[in-house]
Order: C-alpha cells, then sequence, then structure tokens
C-alpha cells in the first residue's frame, strides 16, 4: 500500500513540474511565428518595392523580383499607387516563402469615382532568392489568360475597394469600343548605335474618356524622348518620339521605356534596342 501511495506522489510531481524548454527557434517555428531578423528583412524589401511603385521607378523595383519573373514583371499592367501600408504576412516553406497584404491607394476606372484614389488591398508573394527576399509570380496560380486586358500579378492586379471582386463595366452604349485600355502600335523599337537616329511610337485611346499619359524617364545619356499630346482626347492618339544622338555610349542591355496611364491603371512597357 505504502508502495502505491509512493508512485502515484511521484508521478504527481514528474507531472506537476514545468515543461522543458523549448528553443526559441522551434518555439518561432511551432507558432508559425516569423524570427525577428527575417521579418525585418521581409519588410524592409516590401517597402522598398511598393516605395517604387509608388514613384513609378519600375526600373529599380526590378532589381527586387526573383529571376524566374523579371519578364513578366516587365510586360505586366503596373497602375499607380500613391501610397501603402503592409496589412499582413503569412510565411511558409520554413520562412523562405511569403505571402504579403498590402493596403494601397490607386484611381480605379470605376464609374463615379475618377479621379479619386480609392483603398485598395492587394496581395504579393515573396521567397528568398541568393538570401534575398524577392517578388514572384506563380505561373500556375497567378496567371489568367484574358483576351481583354493585360495580365496583370498579385499586386498590381485590379480589385475593387476592400479587396473583393472588382464590378462587372457597364453594358456598351451606341459606339462605346469594346476595350477601353490605351494602345500602342509597337512594343519595342530599334535605333542605330553609331548615327543620329529616331523612332515613334503611337499611342491611341479607344476609351469613351480623355487619358493622360506620362512616361518615366530611364535617363540614359544620348537617349531623348518626346511625347505628344500628354491628353488624349477619347478615340485620339499622340505620338512618343524616341530619339537617338549617335554620340553617347550604347546601353549594354536594351532600355525600357514605362508608359503610365492613371485613367485606365496602366503601364505600357517600350523596348529599346540598339543594332548596326
Amino acid at each position: 500500500m505504502l508502495r502505491a501511495v509512493l508512485l502515484v506522489l511521484t508521478a504527481a510531481a514528474v507531472f506537476g513540474q514545468n515543461p522543458p524548454a523549448v528553443p526559441e527557434k522551434a518555439a518561432e517555428e511551432a507558432s508559425g511565428k516569423a524570427p525577428a531578423d527575417v521579418d525585418a528583412a521581409l519588410r524592409a524589401r516590401v517597402s522598398q518595392f511598393y516605395q517604387l511603385e509608388v514613384e513609378q521607378k519600375f526600373s529599380q523595383a526590378l532589381s527586387l523580383v526573383a529571376d524566374d519573373t523579371k519578364d513578366l514583371f516587365i510586360a505586366a499592367n503596373k497602375p499607380p499607387y500613391h501610397s501603402y501600408q503592409i496589412e499582413s504576412i503569412t510565411y511558409s516553406d520554413d520562412f523562405t516563402k511569403a505571402e504579403v497584404m498590402a493596403l494601397v491607394t490607386r484611381m480605379l476606372p470605376i464609374q463615379g469615382f475618377m479621379g479619386h484614389p480609392l483603398p485598395t488591398k492587394v496581395n504579393s508573394r515573396w521567397k528568398l532568392e541568393k538570401g534575398l527576399w524577392c517578388y514572384y509570380i506563380d505561373p500556375a496560380r497567378d496567371i489568367h489568360v484574358s483576351p481583354f486586358r493585360t495580365f496583370e500579378p498579385p499586386g498590381m492586379g485590379a480589385p475593387s475597394p476592400g479587396g473583393s471582386a472588382a464590378p462587372a463595366p457597364p453594358p456598351r452604349r451606341g459606339n462605346i469600343p469594346n476595350t477601353r485600355t490605351l494602345t500602342v502600335d509597337k512594343s519595342g523599337v530599334e535605333l542605330k548605335r553609331s548615327t543620329a537616329s529616331v523612332a515613334h511610337v503611337e499611342i491611341l485611346n479607344p476609351a469613351p474618356w480623355p487619358a493622360v499619359v506620362t512616361f518615366a524617364d530611364p535617363k540614359v545619356a544620348g537617349l531623348t524622348l518626346k511625347l505628344q499630346p500628354m491628353n488624349i482626347q477619347a478615340g485620339g492618339k499622340a505620338d512618343l518620339s524616341i530619339g537617338w544622338s549617335g554620340e553617347a555610349k550604347v546601353p549594354k542591355l536594351p532600355v525600357t521605356i514605362f508608359l503610365s496611364v492613371k485613367q485606365t491603371n496602366q503601364s505600357i512597357p517600350i523596348r529599346v534596342t540598339f543594332a548596326d
């Protein structure tokens, strides 16, 4: 009897002890919370990426994009943001991948709200590449083929305010065109390397409202850009003149010029190459 009592008391003492200490990293993994240094590094890269989006410095933002996503990033629509705020981060794959939800303000082509920035939730994917957090696109989940609009990756798409699905466009009336996004007659031009040359890109506005087009100057010595007019009337067109002096040092890589249209949330890339 005494032996049984001792066994009961011993068991109670064992189970009454505090659990063994869990290493800090193991505790973070168990809770799903990222280590402080990992979280800080991701937030810094995400903030840098979205700030460059706000400033429309897309060429610089390309350095924060994963290698397997750079071509998609260049070709994608990049609607201009006015501000951003990181809302939440969800980590996966042992803190080597993450999904970031951000709240941005941007122009949306919604009747009654034209010209007024609206808060919009956007989602973006990030992964560690060569020790750095990089924005990336998962083609299996993110690319939706549509004959009516240019691909918009997560973080740059066009959801309605609050993150819900965008409302359907109003029905067509009269002779309003099927598409309301601006188009260009060519996506790239070629200039002569050693002599002065000029190339032209025609921009068409089929939308039933005027559109203001701006461009991000890549600031390449010897390269000059001229856009006339910047305010394109409904059904009108504009001319982008791209000139080369023939005297400056030729860039090693092709130059990309981004045309931005706030009214339609477009960013249209124009590729400039040089040849003999």
